[in-house]
């Protein structure tokens, strides 16, 4: 799915939320977690406050599966450009929601995908485009 199509209505986004959970329990039941927190990533968070939450709770099932140091930075490795971004979207969202347990797991991932990605990919994840 790439980035929300601009045409996307929200039926549509909630559709595509709800693949998106499906597919990050489905690769974490199968010990795939580069393609849970993948699948995760594919798209930046969407439509309603409560969709976003949606969307929140699948890339922390993801994170939270990634139990080791070489399974975080596999599993960041493996995404691309737009992902990484999608998925810095989604650390500032959680770390917004001031919860110190999901915060932590929120910044090791933070620090491994800003030393993939760089801090471009901050600046895409803060600024509107």
């Amino acid at each position: 799915l790439g980035a929300m199509a601009p045409g996307m209505d929200g039926s549509d986004a909630k559709e595509a939320v709800r693949e998106v959970a499906r597919d990050v329990v489905t690769c974490i039941g199968t010990r795939r977690f580069a393609q849970g927190l993948q699948a995760a990533a594919r798209i930046g968070p969407v439509g309603s406050d409560e969709l976003k939450k949606e969307q929140l709770n699948a890339v922390m099932k993801a994170v939270h599966a990634l139990k080791t140091e070489q399974t975080l930075k596999e599993s960041i490795e493996s995404l691309d450009r737009d992902m990484e971004d999608n998925l810095m979207k989604f650390i500032y969202l959680g770390l917004s929601m001031g919860d110190s347990a999901v915060s932590s797991s929120l910044f090791k991932v933070h620090e491994a995908l800003t030393g993939k990605a760089g801090l471009g990919c901050i600046a895409r994840a803060v600024c509107k485009h």
